[in-house]
């Protein structure tokens, strides 16, 4: 009579098998969470910006009109002037619609070296920009920077004095 003994217990496969799932959650956790690498939310929202300034700016010059940027703690939008009527307009694009920033970040702007502060929503305000671009493609000069709450995480743009703009890099927690 042979008696077959019943393996009790797991193989080395299925041990491996299960430390690659438990790993592959952890690093996919940690990503979600941004512990690992940089925060890709400021940095994307800054390059949106850059790259909505520079196609208002590209609009002020073909149309020959001033367009600007309204900026609140939470969002933008973009205006043009309405020469006949001698007031500033919401652009009515879709690429130059207004924007919320996602949860977590704000906005700070300043403009000739001073911070102006910055109501947290458009609401009635009047459509006046506080950063122009000229139809001659020129820029006022101005420092827009994005901030993410509770860290010291930021990045900002500005305006160089050949009018062009600069996006500086991401300064992160323990950063200057």
């Amino acid at each position: 009579m042979h008696h077959t003994r019943l393996a009790r217990g797991f193989t080395l496969v299925e041990m491996l098998v299960v430390v690659v799932i438990i790993g592959m959650m952890a690093v996919g956790a940690l990503l979600a969470l941004g512990v690992v690498g940089r925060d890709r939310t400021l940095e994307t929202e800054t390059r949106r910006i850059e790259a909505l300034l520079d196609h208002a700016r590209e609009m002020a010059e073909l149309q020959t009109r001033d367009y600007g940027l309204r900026v609140t703690r939470g969002g933008y939008d973009f205006v043009v002037f309405e020469p006949r009527s001698g007031q500033w307009t919401l652009v009515i694009d879709d690429a130059l619609r207004p924007r919320r920033l996602p949860a977590g970040l704000t906005l700070d702007l300043e403009l000739e070296g001073r911070r102006v502060v910055l109501a947290e929503t458009a609401g009635k305000l009047a459509p006046v920009p506080q950063v122009g671009m000229q139809s001659g493609g020129e820029y006022t000069p101005f420092a827009l920077t994005l901030r993410r709450a509770g860290t010291t995480a930021r990045q900002t743009l500005r305006t160089l004095e050949d009018g062009t703009l600069q996006r500086d890099e991401l300064l992160e927690d323990g950063a200057p």
